[in-house]
């Protein structure tokens, strides 16, 4: 991993113009591995979002595993993910976004005592809600609503079309490969969407928000 300094000032060059982090780690690290672009909208049809503190590598298994068509097996990792990291990342939600604390306190409490149901539509509404309400309202005009400055391009993807953000009716017999689908969990139409993976699910939406939307908004130079 003999990399001189032209390479190293060239990647932090297309960091500050892309902020396209996860590709120029895996450049250096020598992984193969597409852009973060690329994984999100991967993993979105899948029902995932990428936390910030996720290993490249990891991350790269699982769209390896995904394109393969072992997503059970891509699933059993970042579900192993969150559950290994619980604690921490509700330390850090909480650390964040002080004045969610109860919430997001409750949210956890009912995910460690299995009550999925509650869990999930609590960590759905409190994703939403970090990001101002911009991820599923008007969420075609997401882009002009974002401070390019202080987001990375990839938060724009959430204004794509996923399992969790379209209408319910659409998800069934779809391309989408995850049921989780916040219309119908939101308005009672889905009854059996209280499994610790969509819960899961649900807090990856808010470890995104948290760690992706105005990244850079307390960055100084």
């Amino acid at each position: 991993m003999n990399k001189d300094f032209s390479f190293i000032k060239k990647k932090l060059e297309e960091f500050e113009s892309t902020g396209n982090l996860t590709s120029i780690i895996a450049a250096y690290c020598d992984i193969k591995n597409d852009s973060i672009e690329e994984n999100t909208k991967t993993l979105l049809n899948y029902g995932w979002y990428i936390p910030g503190d996720i290993e490249v590598k990891k991350v790269s298994e699982v769209i390896d595993l995904i394109k393969t068509e072992r997503t059970v097996e891509a699933d059993s990792i970042m579900v192993n993910f969150f559950k290994k990291n619980l604690i921490s990342i509700e330390e850090n939600l909480i650390q964040k976004h002080n004045e969610r604390k109860a919430i997001i306190k409750e949210a956890f409490k009912a995910h460690n005592s299995n009550m999925f149901y509650s869990s999930t539509i609590l960590f759905l509404s409190q994703g939403d809600g970090i990001m101002d309400g911009k991820i599923f309202h008007n969420r075609k005009n997401l882009e002009k609503h974002l401070d390019k400055e202080k987001n990375p391009s990839f938060v724009e993807f959430l204004k794509e079309d996923s399992s969790l953000n379209v209408p319910s009716i659409k998800v069934k017999n779809s391309k989408y490969f995850s049921k989780l689908n916040r219309h119908s969990v939101m308005h009672g139409q889905s009854v059996d969407y209280g499994t610790e993976i969509n819960s899961l699910k649900a807090l990856s939406l808010c470890c995104f928000a948290s760690d992706w939307y105005n990244r850079y908004n307390n960055l100084s130079y």
